[in-house]
């Protein structure tokens, strides 16, 4: 964890699920009619935000949080508007969870960037929303050995 506000992560990231993709992770990325609907990873952000990074509408961006960083395109869109807080324009960027590296539906996964937790009664990710930052283009490429890890950390956890 940071300390609040710190100011390398001046974003409000939050995950949710696609009405498209109404199922979990895994069904989600095995069924190609729903993969058909929504067939990669993608950040939500405001026309404002994007604007002040330079992000174009499906272009790259990475996502970071102390955890990791993510690459997927961006989806400009009137969906996502900042918040005032203390009379501070904070803007949030969304990101729905389903996706991963295997299967009909591909793309980096938010639980990638998420602290893991699970709910004590289901084991489900239970982490939702925490900060992030946000920049326009792709991020440096990982190791092969790094990617492979993870890959394998997401099959065993079923993610």
């Amino acid at each position: 964890m940071h300390k609040p506000e710190d100011p390398r992560f001046p974003y409000v990231f939050s995950t949710y699920r696609l009405t498209e993709l109404h199922c979990g992770g895994i069904p989600t990325r095995i069924m190609p009619h729903t993969a058909e609907l929504q067939p990669e990873a993608f950040v939500e952000v405001s026309p404002e935000l994007a604007e002040e990074l330079g992000i174009e509408h499906l272009g790259w961006t990475t996502l970071s949080t102390l955890r990791g960083e993510v690459e997927v395109r961006a989806m400009v869109t009137q969906r996502v508007r900042p918040f005032t807080i203390q009379g501070r324009k904070v803007h949030q960027v969304g990101m729905p969870w389903v996706f991963g590296w295997k299967g009909y539906a591909t793309g980096d996964i938010a639980n990638a960037l998420l602290a893991i937790t699970g709910d004590p009664n289901c084991s489900i990710h239970t982490t939702k929303a925490l900060t992030c930052n946000l920049r326009a283009g792709r991020r440096a490429q990982p190791d092969r050995a790094a990617r492979k890890r993870a890959a394998a950390a997401a099959e065993a956890t079923g993610v």
